[in-house]
Parts: structure tokens; C-alpha cells; sequence
């Protein structure tokens, strides 16, 4: 077990202790606004596409691995800026991403209703399809 996870055990028999302080902490970055530089830190680490050649730098996608904190944080921004959109009905009813109990499956199954609603309705439709992760192969490695 590496040293960065030996001292889960520690922090998960303590968390009573600790919830106060990290509330404390997400909600003071919050109310000020500030959230502090050594928690916008991250390991970043290569891992290689599948099915592709470990010698070339294009095989590989870097994951950023943030701290726990930052995690945390960010999932509690989420929750309280998703709260406020919803309460405030400002968000689409059709948007799927970063909602709760959608996914790609439900975009997915809205715009196949929409396809056959328009198919039923004797109207043309036409679908375009792209995929943005096929970017990021052209991009040129070395020039970094």
C-alpha cells in the first residue's frame, strides 16, 4: 500500500472530529470566495489508451488526480449550485448532464422520441453525430 492511502484508516476512525473543520473550511472558501492554492494542486499521471503503443507520447490520456478536500469541495458546489437551479427552474428540463438520474442514456432516449415523434409526423429529420475524444489524438505531442 503506498503512503498516500496508509493513513486512510486513521481519517476514516476520526471524520466525527474532522467534519466540522472541513465544513468550516468549504464554507468560509464559499462565503469569501476564495479557495485556497494548495488544494488547486494535482497529480497528474499518463495512462495509456487501450489497444494502443506505449512508446508514443499520442497514446496516452493524463488523468489529474485532485485531494480529497478538493473533491469534496467540488461536490458541495455542485450540489448547492444544482439545488439553486432546480429550486429556480433554471435549468432545461431536457439537460442531462450533471443532473441526478440522468445520463447519456436518457439524452439518448430523448432524442430517439424525437426522431420517431417527427417520423410519425411525416416530417424529415437528420441526425449529426460527433466525437470531440478523437481530438485530442491530433494534437502534436512534441511540441511540448
Amino acid at each position: 500500500m503506498s503512503a498516500r492511502f496508509s493513513s486512510y484508516w486513521l481519517v476514516k476512525k476520526i471524520r466525527g472530529h474532522l467534519l466540522p473543520f472541513i465544513a468550516l473550511l468549504i464554507n468560509w472558501s464559499i462565503v469569501t470566495g476564495c479557495f485556497p492554492t494548495e488544494f488547486k494542486q494535482a497529480i497528474i499521471r499518463p495512462l495509456l489508451k487501450s489497444g494502443l503503443d506505449a512508446s508514443e507520447m499520442k497514446s496516452y490520456r493524463h488523468v489529474s488526480n485532485l485531494s480529497f478536500i478538493s473533491k469534496l469541495f467540488e461536490k458541495v458546489v455542485q450540489d448547492r449550485l444544482q439545488a439553486f437551479l432546480d429550486s429556480n427552474d433554471l435549468m432545461p428540463c431536457t439537460q442531462s448532464a450533471y443532473r441526478k438520474y440522468h445520463s447519456m442514456e436518457t439524452a439518448i432516449a430523448k432524442v430517439y422520441d424525437d426522431l420517431l415523434l417527427a417520423a410519425d409526423n411525416g416530417q424529415v429529420s437528420a441526425l449529426c453525430l460527433l466525437d470531440p475524444t478523437a481530438a485530442f489524438d491530433t494534437v502534436d505531442h512534441e511540441l511540448f
